[in-house]
């Protein structure tokens, strides 16, 4: 699998993610990783290249109010990689994202 084929890298998907949440999203200590994975391919329903499956999904490291996992994901365009995912809290409000590069 090559990571650099997965079209998830730029800042403005991980913007994106921040605004397309629904106001529903739980708390990150009642999300796990499938949880998360739903609401990133929702998010990506919304972009050029969306997210089409993912295996292996597991998780990476939690806090209370950060969570991130990653998987192996195919995307709508056939590319194939590495996807991170994380939901945190910020602001009293519950934010997803994804990417093909680690989040700092």
């Amino acid at each position: 699998m090559r990571a650099s084929s997965l079209k998830l890298g730029s800042a403005l998907i991980v913007l994106a993610a921040a605004t397309l949440l629904p106001a529903c999203t739980p708390k990150v200590s009642g999300m796990d990783c499938n949880a998360i994975l739903d609401q990133a391919k929702r998010i990506s329903q919304g972009q050029t290249v969306k997210i089409q499956s993912v295996a292996n999904v597991h998780e990476i490291s939690r806090t209370e109010t950060d969570a991130r996992c990653q998987g192996d994901a195919t995307m709508s365009d056939n590319s194939t990689g590495t996807i991170y995912l994380r939901a945190y809290e910020e602001n009293g409000n519950t934010i997803v994202a994804y990417q093909g590069t680690p989040f700092p």
